[in-house]
């Protein structure tokens, strides 16, 4: 099989994984990713979902990611997983923190980098469970929601190691990040919740690591000034050159 059948399996693969899987049962529209925010699933109304794993074993990863927001959201550049990111439950998050210039090209050229989770649920209205992917700032909040309400369980039921991993949670935009609750849900959907405990739910390929050649191409259309263009590999870094040359000219032409 040659390179080309193999990269094109390997996006396939992505793709298959984000919008369900095999054995995925979602309409079309709808993916493993829960869509959060205002037009989102989850915005000020809330979802009820079954949490599926205590905060200890949410997958953490590193995207870079440069926005800001002038009336509306501006992308300096698409957001992309960042290279040296965990790509097993084994990996110590530590040794991730700082950005590794010889692992990422986008490390390399200095692209902004945050830390994001990936959250997982069982999404009542699918049969199937489901992550919450969002940044670290939104994490640190339903992470201090999470542990507000199993210690509330805990001395409700005077059981110091109850977890409320497999119950019911309600999760809302509030102001400008989330919020985690007690939710509702019947005996028979936490006992279908009780299924997707544990699992592999497949966090590398959700993260999308994408071919540093791919990387690439998005890096070179990158807004001017977000990144080092000339520390791109080969053509990509004599375009950048050619373009900030071709600046300079214009403007000792002006003069």
């Amino acid at each position: 099989m040659g390179i080309r059948d193999i990269l094109k399996q390997r996006e396939e693969a992505r793709d298959k994984a984000q919008s369900g899987g095999d054995n995925g049962n979602f309409p079309e529209g709808v993916t493993r990713y829960v869509r959060m925010g205002k037009f989102g699933e989850v915005n000020a109304e809330g979802r009820t979902f079954a949490i599926l794993a205590k905060p200890d074993d949410w997958y953490a990863y590193f995207v870079h990611e440069d926005k800001v927001y002038e009336g509306k959201t501006i992308h300096k550049f698409r957001k992309h997983t960042c290279l040296h990111s965990p790509k097993s439950g084994e990996d110590n998050l530590l040794d991730y923190f700082k950005s590794n210039k010889d692992e990422c090209i986008s490390c390399k050229v200095g692209a902004k980098r945050k830390l994001f989770f990936m959250i997982p649920v069982y999404d009542p209205e699918y049969n199937e469970y489901r992550v919450i992917d969002t940044a670290e700032f939104h994490a640190n909040n339903l992470i201090a929601d999470y542990d507000k309400y199993e210690k509330t369980m805990q001395k409700a039921t005077k059981n110091k190691e109850y977890s409320i991993v497999g119950e019911a949670i309600f999760v809302k935009q509030v102001d400008k990040s989330y919020s985690l609750e007690s939710g509702d849900l019947e005996d028979a959907q936490l006992e279908a919740a009780e299924k997707f405990i544990g699992i592999d739910y497949g966090y590398v390929d959700l993260a999308n690591f994408r071919e540093e050649s791919d990387i690439v191409e998005i890096l070179k259309e990158a807004q001017e000034g977000s990144i080092d263009k000339t520390k791109l590999p080969g053509d990509a870094a004599e375009d950048s050159g050619n373009e900030l040359a071709d600046e300079e000219g214009e403007k000792e032409y002006d003069f």
